[in-house]
């Protein structure tokens, strides 16, 4: 989700994206906040349930709102229509200077600092994530107007997501939010727009915007509050839950978020933050099998650690750990880091994937003239089917009787780093699905 409301330092733009593309994965999975097990059950959110609202409340189109001068009414002055392409880019994109994958990182942590502290936080409900943000309430990279885009200031239409399942006391809520940074200033009040403006001691401006649908006989709440700070920032957090009298996230906790001092643009980037991940992906197989969970991705997190070093640490070294693993975009139920190797000589990049769900590859007959010659495929003692690559990059694809498929390659320019090594990770424990 793009933040808009910059458009309204724009009144009398009207937009339309055209053909978005694929975001680069590029998100840290964070730890839970909650006091509780590791192991929590999801609960149902409006985006889990399905819900969507088929009538759009344009909200109160009064020409008074609390905390307004003025008031723009919806459908006055003249318009012009803005079409451009929308595209994914990468965390140091020059067109956003005030943006890049260590800023991401400390507004990540910023942000999840800012969370009430018995939440808890979870990978974001299917459906919720824009653009292929498949976080734990982490920012992803710049969306914005491709780089052949007619647009003065790209900023204006650009920011990056996080988005996440906040979870407090077994209730669930999606939580999207969103940063951008913008030199006009804070825009005019639109009538249906917001119910209500405060201004913070500060000087940050906060736009405060509620509403209810009907989802049969459940009624769900959706807030947005969204803040203009005086640093250019401007940082939406917007929830949608399930009425209940046991709020998840209630207003004056939203409006506390948007109004972190740390949660900026121009807030300083901590000492010893780490750099954004790289980008990780897992390829082939069906997506059939169970959805990864937060508690996974620790899980298996901390086993592949265990793995690398026994496998890797007497031949190669890593820039820095491997990064938290992070659920592939576009898909619930796979997991996927990876890790720099800057041994000299060996320079690469050492990718992981895991997948359930997967059934095990039949062993070709030597003597088939169709079979695949790029991989040999060996049955290894416990029953999995491990597949070596004989060319290119080194590759090997163990998959287990569990279903577990864990796929461990190498770009590594040096011969460090064997078929073997690789091996001795794919099939290390604790990494079943």
């Amino acid at each position: 989700m793009i933040d808009l409301g910059a458009l309204g330092r724009q009144p009398k733009i009207l937009w339309v994206f055209v053909a978005v593309t694929a975001v680069a994965a590029g998100v840290i999975v964070v730890e839970s906040r909650g006091s509780g097990p590791a192991d929590l059950a999801l609960p149902e959110t409006p985006a889990s349930s399905g819900f969507s609202s088929l009538n759009y409340d344009p909200g109160d189109t009064s020409t008074t709102i609390p905390g307004c001068d003025s008031v723009v009414l919806p459908g006055s002055g003249d318009s012009v229509g803005v079409i451009f392409q929308l595209d994914g880019g990468s965390y140091d994109d020059p067109r956003y200077p005030w943006f890049s994958g260590r800023k991401a990182t400390a507004l990540s942590d910023a942000l999840v600092s800012a969370l009430p502290a018995d939440t808890a936080i979870e990978f974001a409900t299917p459906g919720t994530s824009a653009f292929g943000t498949e976080s734990a309430l982490r920012f992803g990279p710049v969306q914005g107007p491709s780089s052949d885009s007619s647009l003065d200031d790209p900023s204006l239409f650009a920011g990056s997501t996080a988005a996440g399942l906040l979870i407090r006391g077994g209730r669930g809520a999606d939580l999207t939010v969103t940063i951008s940074k913008s030199t006009g200033g804070v825009p005019p009040c639109f009538a249906g727009s917001l119910d209500r403006r405060e201004v913070s001691a500060d000087g940050t401006v906060v736009d405060i915007k509620d509403s209810t649908s009907e989802d049969g006989d459940r009624t769900v709440v959706s807030r947005t509050a969204t803040a203009y700070a005086s640093d250019g920032t401007t940082l939406q957090a917007s929830t949608t839950q399930f009425e209940s009298p046991d709020e998840v996230m209630a207003m004056d906790e939203l409006i506390s978020l948007v109004k972190s001092s740390d949660v900026r643009i121009g807030a300083p980037i901590p000492e010893g933050t780490r750099p954004s991940p790289l980008p990780c992906d897992a390829r082939g197989g069906s997506q059939d099998g169970p959805a990864v969970t937060h508690a996974d991705a620790d899980r298996i997190g901390h086993a592949l650690e265990h793995a690398r070093i026994r496998s890797l640490r007497a031949v190669i070294a890593f820039a820095q750990p491997l990064a938290p693993m992070q659920r592939v975009a576009f898909a619930d139920d796979a997991l996927c880091t990876a890790g720099r190797i800057v041994t000299p000589g060996s320079e690469g990049v050492v990718t992981v994937s895991i997948t359930g769900g997967q059934p095990l590859p039949e062993i070709p007959d030597k003597y088939d003239p169709a079979a695949e010659r790029s991989v040999d495929t060996v049955r290894l003692p416990d029953g999995s089917i491990s597949e070596r690559s004989r060319f290119g990059a080194r590759t090997v694809t163990v998959t287990r009787p569990s279903g577990t498929r864990i796929r461990v390659s190498s770009t590594s320019a040096g011969e460090l780093v064997t078929v073997g090594n690789l091996e001795s990770i794919a099939t290390a424990p604790g990494l079943d699905l």
